[in-house]
């Protein structure tokens, strides 16, 4: 059997050309760079890595992606060319027999696992480092996921070290995987702060971020269950002020419904479904604020975006990293998930009685990729 791959310096397809390099090289392992928090992360990450001078490579499933172009120059894109992630452990081991990068780096479990049979199936002195982005036995739903995490629980103790990107994460994962305390590490998603602020200023041009008599709820993500939209529509619903419009960024399989539910709660003309924009961050800082109503997540990279732009925000106290986003409460109202009332009743507060922005954007700086570059840095150094 034969596997091919491709590494793509931006669009232009050559061969491999790394044979020279011998030292602190890092490779990147993911499905693909279509939109989404996870692809952002892989690019924040690669953009950081070779400003400090690593050579990097980002290992796809299939090269794919509205990010594809956003990928810095120097960093070559390998195409696996697999038509699913159980088929990219054959053409990622050839890739690491040929390229023999110092640390494989991979993002989320289907991935995760393909790259432990991968790595285990070659004898290269390659580090192996997962990332797990999301609470694993929360996000497992179906006969598939459990059966992923079975196979996590068996694969996982294999790999080197494994970064978590919050603390609830890790201890869900350790419910799991029984992996001692110092092969996991908790490193906070790298959230490029000066570009969003930078994308922040550009001007907005739609009636209701204009017009002072309004006020301004926001939410983003893909429309799926997970992300309790549904939820947020009924809260929304219950404010008693006629003057507060909500715009719902994105779309996904439930838009069709959320539609509806505007409908049947009589809010169809207070709510706005504008689908995905190429730049949601003018929308925040023009926002009065944003809200955040999963069910669960692994970190929660758009509160700390909205905070990025000054943006107040709400959040579902889910598991896990909205908490740890902000610290409890103290830079935005924690209330439990799936909880139409209380959801309510804290945005109705913060739209009262805003925080000061210039703390919210203080506080995002703690995410900056400067100071996540360097825990991962610190992390590689001792694995090298």
């Amino acid at each position: 059997m034969k596997f091919d791959f491709e590494i793509v310096p931006r669009r232009i397809l050559v061969r491999i050309t790394h044979d020279t390099i011998m030292q602190n090289h890092i490779s990147i392992f993911l499905d693909s760079m279509t939109y989404g928090g996870i692809q952002r992360v892989a690019l924040t990450l690669c953009t950081g890595l070779n400003e400090q001078g690593y050579a990097v490579d980002i290992v796809l499933r299939q090269a794919e992606g509205a990010l594809l172009s956003e990928i810095p120059a120097e960093v070559s894109v390998t195409d696996l060319g697999a038509s699913r992630v159980a088929r990219s452990a054959f053409p990622l081991r050839k890739y690491l027999e040929t390229v023999q990068p110092d640390i494989l780096y991979s993002m989320m479990t289907e991935i995760n696992i393909m790259a432990v049979i991968a790595h285990e199936m070659t004898k290269v002195d390659t580090r192996l480092v997962l990332s797990e982005h999301n609470t694993p036995t929360v996000s497992a739903a179906g006969i598939k996921d459990q059966f992923v995490l079975r196979l996590a629980g068996i694969l996982y103790p294999r790999a080197d070290h494994i970064v978590t990107v919050s603390n609830g994460v890790r201890d869900n994962l350790q419910e799991i995987v029984n992996l001692p305390d110092q092969k996991l590490t908790t490193i906070y998603n790298p959230i490029d702060v000066s570009q969003i602020q930078k994308e922040a200023q550009e001007p907005l041009d739609h009636e209701w971020f204009v017009d002072t008599s309004t006020s301004v709820v926001m939410s983003a993500g893909r429309h799926a269950p997970q992300k309790g939209f549904d939820t947020l529509l009924r809260a929304f619903a219950r404010l008693d002020d006629p003057n507060v419009r909500l715009v719902l960024l994105g779309k996904g399989e439930e838009t069709t419904a959320l539609q509806k539910l505007t409908t049947e709660s009589g809010i169809e003309s207070r709510v706005a479904f504008p689908g995905f924009v190429d730049n949601p961050f003018k929308y925040m800082a023009n926002a009065d604020t944003f809200v955040l109503s999963s069910w669960y997540e692994g970190f929660g990279n758009v509160l700390v975006e909205a905070m990025a732009t000054g943006c107040p925000v709400v959040s579902t106290d889910c598991p896990s990293g909205p908490s740890e986003i902000l610290e409890g409460g103290k830079y935005g109202p924690l209330v439990p998930p799936r909880d139409e009332t209380a959801l309510s009743a804290a945005i109705e507060r913060t739209l009262a009685q805003p925080p000061d922005p210039e703390v919210l954007k203080k506080r995002a700086t703690i995410f900056s990729p400067d100071t996540v570059i360097t825990q991962y840095q610190s992390l590689f150094n001792t694995l090298l």
